[in-house]
């Protein structure tokens, strides 16, 4: 059986993590490389990365600078202590913005990098007095998600709130029956023909599925997985997942990222439940994706080249720990890979 290596990926990270690197101030790391500006999602991007590589310690070791510590405090200095959320000091990438889930996402993702490293938030979110009864969580998640046309970008507000509880525990639930009526609405309005959510008007006028659809679904999905809650229309979310993978062996284009992780999730937890069902298809598809991926990442032309946003690399790389996680024989021994959605349901 052929074994997928990662010798050139791994000879490259560190200084690929560099080139992200601002100046001395410990934790300082852009999201853009040529930006240079400190950003949240600059560091959070570093951990997660480094952390699903199983790479912290040997970057740490090698950079006396850096500590688990300064990362800690860096990640905390963007929440804002009267409401809770964490919130970039610029706007730095596209669909963060207060319409699509900015402050979500954000949040859900300090809190999962923080999770990575040992530690949590300072504060607490005020925003759990809005999400105490049934109808409250029913209303939000009728209204404040979004489900049409920014479905993907606009899922990060249900996906991130839920990210968020289900990240700190029970303690900071608003109530202790949240995720009870959370599942419950979205059981019920999961669309059986094609397994996502189809609740906007433009669903109603345009029956193709498209990769928007995977892509919201999936700030769901990490949810039920991490919650031990089964994922609704299992077959039929393998069907549309395998409909959508292109000639690359990719969901997207031609650069392996986070719709990849999308995919991979969907079909390999999907599967988890029904077993049997379309098995040989997704192995195929998992192959094509690593014939095309694995070449790419380890080339440092392509890794600098095209991977010139921190976070694109992260959905590539938990996309593999998703496959390593599932199917290690597939990889040399060499390989250790976390999947951090595992720890945190949020990247």
């Amino acid at each position: 059986m052929k074994k997928y290596q990662l010798d050139g990926f791994y000879k490259h990270i560190i200084s690929w993590v560099e080139s992200f690197k601002i100046n001395d101030g410990d934790g300082n790391f852009s999201l853009i490389r040529e930006k240079k500006k400190p950003s949240l999602y600059g560091i959070c991007d570093i951990i997660f990365n480094l952390f699903i590589a199983n790479k912290i310690d040997s970057y740490l070791n090698s950079h006396e600078i850096e500590t688990k510590e300064g990362w800690i405090k860096e990640i905390q200095s963007y929440q804002n202590p009267k409401t809770g959320w964490f919130k970039d000091n610029y706007f730095n990438y596209k669909f963060r913005s207060p319409l699509t889930g900015q402050w979500q996402h954000a949040t859900a993702f300090a809190v999962s990098a923080l999770k990575l490293l040992g530690a949590s938030p300072k504060y607490r979110f005020q925003f759990v007095k809005k999400l105490d009864t049934r109808k409250k969580v029913e209303e939000w998640l009728r209204k404040v998600p979004e489900w049409g046309l920014f479905f993907w970008p606009g899922s990060h507000r249900g996906g991130g709130i839920g990210a968020i509880f289900a990240t700190l525990g029970k303690d900071f639930y608003p109530h202790d029956d949240f995720f009870q009526w959370y599942f419950d609405w979205l059981d019920k309005k999961a669309d059986p023909k094609v397994g996502f959510w189809r609740l906007g008007w433009n669903h109603k006028l345009k029956k193709r599925l498209t990769k928007h659809e995977l892509g919201g679904a999936i700030h769901y999905y990490w949810i039920y997985e991490f919650m031990g809650r089964a994922i609704p229309y299992p077959k039929r979310v393998i069907d549309s997942t395998l409909k959508l993978q292109n000639d690359h062996g990719l969901w997207d284009d031609d650069v392996p990222y986070c719709i990849d992780l999308d995919a991979i999730f969907s079909l390999l937890r999907c599967q988890k439940i029904v077993k049997e069902y379309r098995k040989e298809d997704i192995s195929q598809a998992i192959i094509k994706f690593l014939d095309y991926t694995i070449p790419c990442i380890n080339d440092e032309e392509f890794l600098f080249d095209r991977y010139v946003s921190a976070h694109k690399l992260t959905g590539s790389l938990g996309a593999i720990a998703e496959i390593y996680k599932f199917m290690p024989e597939l990889f040399d021994p060499s390989i250790k890979f976390i999947q951090s959605l595992d720890i945190s349901p949020w990247i």
